[in-house]
């Protein structure tokens, strides 16, 4: 008997055109209404019916369905639990006194300032090379805060280590770069290190938000001129820009700034409410909006937001997005400036979840913790609701602290990302079936 699968969805992009395909597998295709109400009623050629089986739309009984789910968790759990990413919070303090800070703002905090010492960072290093070394791994390193430059010389003493012990990482930063100088960025990029730099737009946009703790100078001003400095060394760097209700307020400015300013590689935060709010669902619209409405304009000056172009690369390179951070799927840890262990870098100045200390335990036993069986177990793949979604494929799921502020549970869902990914399939599907208008062999186009 041939049916639908449980994983068959639909989106209807106009009247007459829908998209059709399996959460599982997103081979789409897509037809006219017609077409599509046969499909419905398996109202078609024993051809059509083969064709449609091979990508998952028809199975011959649910059995099929469930060892397809089988299928893609057992590639899931053979990528879990192996440390891709380790951030190394060097300082919990920053000279920044940004007001929609995540870290500052989080349901979470001790109010805590302290710098990694040398010995802490040494003994992460050192531990965390061994460990990738004995699983042939390579790894990565993201300098995160507060603001990791006010502990600069934890950072070179530890690039420095590095490089002796030929450690197999790749080194990034997060800063906000108004303690970045000429010296630093030739240290910098002599050791690869990429660099995200946190800015929001033009100076009376960027100045409103992002403020010195202790001064009226203005924050703009200070990272702009690094810019020079940083194409001198050919330092790789890239915009880290938070979309605030400003930012939103002044759509066209903000865009053709980016244009001018001629960097290629940015990267979109959206807030993360870290205590109740119920303006998050208009938020989240206007900011997925203009996220979309971003990635048409610049991509015509080359110039690439990282953070859909992680749902593109889903959808086109067919591959099921297992997890949109590194801390689902326990793929990442975060050491904080005392040694503590926590998955999550947002954890930073709280005492909870912490999993273990770096300068007293093994990566082995840190790995053993019921911590890391929630962060392995936190996956649209083990949520119920997530296995219904229509945009299961390209999700990953959310963010564990934003679902903890806004709906009381780190195993709710998030749903302001649930809104983000619903809204970006939408645009992929409609995107997908233009361009294969124009022949574009990544999407299938099957009509009537």
């Amino acid at each position: 008997m041939m049916m639908l699968s449980k994983f068959f969805h639909h989106v209807k992009l106009e009247e007459d055109l829908y998209a059709i395909y399996n959460s599982l597998i997103m081979d789409v295709v897509y037809l006219n209404k017609k077409k599509y109400e046969d499909v419905l009623n398996i109202n078609l050629s024993q051809e059509e019916i083969l064709k449609l089986k091979e990508i998952g739309i028809y199975v011959d009984d649910y059995h099929k369905d469930k060892k397809a789910l089988e299928i893609v968790k057992n590639r899931y759990e053979k990528v879990t639990g192996k440390i891709n990413i380790m951030y190394f919070i060097l300082s919990s303090a920053c000279n920044l006194g940004c007001k929609y800070c995540f870290i500052e703002n989080c349901q979470f905090n001790n109010k805590k300032e302290v710098n990694m010492s040398k010995k802490t960072a040494l003994s992460a290093l050192i531990k965390y090379t061994n460990y990738l070394n004995e699983n042939k791994l390579r790894g990565s390193v993201i300098f995160y805060g507060g603001e990791p430059l006010v502990n600069w010389e934890t950072i070179k003493y530890i690039l420095n280590k590095s490089v002796e012990l030929n450690s197999p990482i790749d080194f990034s930063m997060v800063t906000n770069a108004t303690l970045l100088d000429e010296e630093k960025i030739k240290f910098l990029s002599n050791h690869k290190v990429e660099i995200g730099i946190s800015i929001d737009g033009p100076k009376k946009l960027n100045d409103k938000n992002r403020i010195y703790r202790t001064s009226n100078k203005s924050v703009y001003d200070e990272v702009i001129k690094k810019f020079p400095m940083l194409d001198v060394q050919k330092c790789k760097y890239g915009l880290s820009i938070t979309v605030s209700e400003d930012l939103l307020d002044n759509q066209d400015e903000v865009l053709n700034w980016l244009k001018q300013l001629g960097v290629k590689s940015i990267f979109y935060n959206l807030y993360h409410y870290t205590n109740y709010d119920c303006n998050w669902e208009k938020y989240y619209k206007r900011a997925c909006k203009f996220i979309i409405k971003s990635h048409n304009i610049l991509i015509k000056n080359n110039i690439y937001d990282g953070r859909i172009i992680r749902k593109i690369d889903s959808f086109y390179n067919n591959e099921f997005k297992f997890s949109d951070c590194g801390a689902i799927g326990a793929n990442q840890l975060a050491i904080k400036p005392n040694g503590d262990v926590c998955i999550c870098h947002g954890y930073l100045k709280t005492d909870k979840y912490i999993i273990g200390n770096i300068n007293k335990d093994s990566i082995q036993k840190i790995l053993c913790s019921d911590e890391i069986k929630f962060w392995k177990q936190r996956c649209t793949l083990n949520n119920k609701k997530c296995l219904n979604c229509k945009a299961l494929f390209i999700c990953g799921g959310g963010c564990a602290i934003q679902a903890e502020a806004l709906f009381g549970s780190r195993q709710a869902l998030d749903k302001p990302f649930c809104m983000h990914t619903k809204q970006t399939l939408r645009w992929l599907l409609k995107s997908g079936y233009l361009m294969s208008k124009d022949s574009v062999k990544k999407v299938k186009e099957v009509r009537q």
